[in-house]
């Protein structure tokens, strides 16, 4: 498995510590983005 860069790790560990719903989803949208979540595939591979 890849590692996370120090600034997704840094997101995470804060989206952990905070009780404000809109702060954590906050930095969870900012690791997937930064993550690369837009080259997922836009389709299912064909079974």
């Amino acid at each position: 498995m890849t590692r996370l860069c120090k600034e997704c790790e840094e997101h995470l560990e804060s989206a952990l510590v905070t009780n404000d719903t809109s702060e954590k989803d906050y930095h969870i949208r900012q690791v997937l983005q930064m993550c690369g979540i837009d080259d997922l595939p836009e389709e299912p591979p064909a079974q």
